[in-house]
C-alpha cells in the first residue's frame, strides 16, 4: 500500500452544488465507480460520497518495474544510451504509466457519472464535475490519516452527529470496516493516526 501505487482522490462538483442530494443519485455514482473499478484493475482501500464531492483511498495495478532495455529500442547500444539524455528511466516509465491509469479511472467516473445524472435530469452536456486532486500516499501514517479523514467526513460535514454515527454512513466503505474492526478498532484507529477537527468520543 506504500509503493508509491497508492492515491488519495477527492473529487468536486462544479460550483459546489448538490447534484447528489438523494440515495437514487448516489447509486449512479456508487454504481459507475464499481465499473470503473473492474474496467482498471483498482483495488479500493476506502471511499465516501457526500452531496456534493467523494473521497477515494485505493491503489493502481501493480506492475512490475521493467529495465531500460524493456522500453528503449534495440537498435539503441549502451554508450548510445548513456549518451543520450532524454532516455526515461525505469522507475519513471512506470510513474507514467501509474499517471495515465489514474488520469483515465477518474475520467471514467466523472464522464459517466454526469451523463447518466444527466439523461436523468433531461440535461444534456450540463458539466456536473470541477476537478480533483490527487495525493500519492507516502508512508503507512499518511495512509491511515487519509483513511481516517475518509471515516470522519459525514461527521464533518454534519450529515451525522457524531463520530460514532459516521461510522455507519451508508454512502461510504465505513460500514464494512465498522463489521470487520468494531467501533472500538476503529477508535483505536484515531488514537494512533489523529485526524484535524475530529475528537475521539
Amino acid at each position: 500500500m506504500y509503493d508509491g501505487h497508492t492515491y488519495f482522490v477527492t473529487g468536486r462538483c462544479i460550483g459546489a452544488k448538490h447534484y447528489f442530494y438523494n440515495e437514487q443519485r448516489k447509486n449512479i455514482w456508487r454504481n459507475v465507480c464499481k465499473e470503473s473499478i473492474e474496467r482498471f484493475g483498482i483495488k479500493m482501500y476506502a471511499w465516501v460520497l457526500l452531496e456534493n464531492h467523494y473521497h477515494i483511498l485505493f491503489s493502481l495495478p501493480y506492475k512490475e518495474v521493467c529495465t531500460e532495455t524493456d522500453f528503449v529500442p534495440q537498435s539503441v547500444t549502451p554508450r548510445d544510451r548513456k549518451e543520450r539524455s532524454d532516455e526515461m528511466s525505469a522507475a519513471n516509465f512506470v510513474s507514467q504509466q501509474d499517471i495515465r491509469i489514474l488520469v483515465e479511472f477518474i475520467r471514467k467516473i466523472h464522464k459517466d457519472s454526469a451523463r447518466k445524472l444527466n439523461q436523468l435530469d433531461n440535461t444534456p452536456a450540463r458539466k456536473i464535475w470541477y476537478q480533483y486532486y490527487d495525493r500519492c500516499i507516502r508512508n503507512i501514517p499518511d495512509f491511515w490519516k487519509h483513511f481516517n479523514y475518509i471515516l470522519k467526513n459525514p461527521y464533518k460535514h454534519g450529515l451525522v452527529d457524531s463520530l460514532g454515527a459516521s461510522f455507519a454512513y451508508i454512502h461510504s466503505s465505513n460500514p464494512t470496516w465498522l463489521f470487520r474492526f468494531g467501533a472500538d478498532g476503529l477508535h483505536e484507529g484515531f488514537c494512533k493516526y489523529p485526524v484535524a477537527e475530529v475528537a475521539v468520543e
